[in-house]
């Protein structure tokens, strides 16, 4: 059994919903679950409809049938299943009418709202399915993903989700029918619609994956793979066939746009391999991401972070005091603040964040044992590799480079766990310094 998840991209054009019906079609023998995002920009339309005005909805709606309606026109001639395709979506966007009518705002609101993208979308692949004579099923993971009350970034609750998954989607596996599952959506145990927050539709793909004991887990996606470097900044950056789980968690922690690093985590706990690969490429082989990767102490790929914001925190307190380094981070934590890197001294404490929401206060806080001051307009950069900070070649080369780029690393910090090299740098430098890491290092 494998699970194939289609972004959003890979829904939303003919082109690709055939493809998508080709490469389930190949994949038959395997026992294919789909997972599906909801069709390109729809997901941003539908936030959109919570903050307009009245007079304002209908026109809003209306363009979001408009995508629909145009994707269902140019998949069929056929009349009857064009209607039949219509309805669906009409009477869930008649929902959404009634939804903004009667709800109350707030973040169980908008999960519900956001909802509706995956659900017609789902709907308009599995019939697609159908009509290229494939038995297919859709089903809404609010029926299948149970969750904590996180509205806007849930989190599963294993063994109850594992029981729903198992029993409805084993028995349409084993009949031969594909399951197309909605991507990015919950639900409470009181039933409640949740989101899983960023890169949610893969997050959904993992989850059922490792629910169903799957062989394999495909994120079919706009790009062929992982690569040494964001193609979109570094135009000879190179897809890696082949990293770790931990780099792959990494790169995505660190600002890699292919993956979250959420997304992969139940896939890491089941030991089930991950692929990433191109919905408008599909002889590509991709990436694959399995549990281990030969280490070699080189750096594997570069990763950044345009915006960050840089907190240091100076005590003379702090000199062979103990939990005061726990008192830092409970404010931190109180404040619902995520900290990416710490760098520490005997006197001063250092974190990077990258989100401002919230940190005013921390701010007032800590100010009330130590002095603080906030840096903003930085950035990050990541080399990431099994083993990197092994290398003493590796670690002296970086900062060669650096230092004759004119680019001064601000903050350094290396991984414990011996797979990445994080330096935060002024903001309008990190192109500058992430074009020369690769090319000076990862290419070479």
């Amino acid at each position: 059994m494998i699970v194939a998840k289609f972004g959003g991209t890979s829904v939303s054009s003919k082109g690709s919903v055939l493809t998508l019906c080709n490469i389930v079609a190949n994949e038959l023998g395997r026992q294919p679950v789909v997972v599906v995002s909801a069709l390109k920009g729809v997901t941003d339309l539908l936030l959109s409809l919570s903050t307009l005005p009245e007079n304002k909805i209908e026109k809003k709606i209306r363009e979001i049938r408009k995508i629909h309606k145009n994707l269902i026109v140019s998949l069929w001639n056929d009349k009857r299943l064009q209607s039949e395709t219509f309805l669906y979506i009409n009477s869930k966007l008649n929902e959404i009418l009634q939804l903004i009518m009667k709800a109350e705002p707030g973040r169980e609101f908008l999960d519900k709202l956001v909802s509706f993208g995956e659900i017609m979308s789902s709907y308009i692949i599995t019939r697609a399915l159908e009509s290229k004579g494939m038995k297919a099923e859709q089903v809404i993971s609010t029926d299948l993903i149970v969750t904590n009350n996180n509205f806007g970034s849930a989190e599963f609750l294993v063994e109850s989700t594992k029981r729903k998954t198992q029993k409805i989607l084993t028995p349409l596996v084993k009949t031969g029918v594909v399951p197309v599952v909605t991507g990015f959506i919950g639900a409470t145990r009181s039933g409640q619609t949740t989101t899983l927050g960023r890169g949610g539709s893969d997050y959904t793909a993992s989850i059922v994956g490792y629910c169903l004991k799957a062989e394999e887990i495909q994120i079919w996606t706009d790009v062929d793979g992982v690569f040494t470097a964001d193609p979109r900044l570094v135009k000879n950056a190179r897809s890696l066939p082949i990293v770790s789980f931990k780099e792959a968690s990494e790169l995505a922690a660190f600002g890699a746009r292919v993956l979250h690093s959420r997304t992969i985590r139940p896939a890491i706990s089941a030991g089930i391999p991950v692929r990433v690969l191109n919905t408008f490429n599909p002889k590509n082989h991709g990436t694959l991401i399995v549990e281990k990767s030969r280490a070699s102490g080189k750096a594997k790929a570069v990763s950044f972070k345009r915006k960050i914001i840089l907190v240091n925190i100076y005590s003379t307190e702090m000199l062979r005091q103990k939990g005061f380094l726990a008192k830092i981070f409970k404010v931190f934590a109180n404040n619902n603040i995520s900290i990416d890197l710490v760098s520490v001294s005997e006197v001063s404490v250092s974190v990077s964040v990258d989100d401002k929401k919230n940190l005013e206060m921390a701010v007032k806080e800590l100010a009330e044992f130590s002095h603080v001051s906030v840096i903003e307009d930085m950035g990050m950069v990541s080399l990431i590799g099994e083993d990197i900070t092994s290398s003493t070649k590796t670690i002296r080369r970086v900062f060669e480079i650096l230092d004759k780029e004119k680019v001064l690393a601000r903050m350094v910090s290396l991984s414990a766990a011996n797979i990445n090299i994080s330096i935060v740098v002024e903001s309008d430098k990190v192109e500058k310094a992430v074009k020369a890491l690769h090319d000076k290092l990862l290419l070479k």
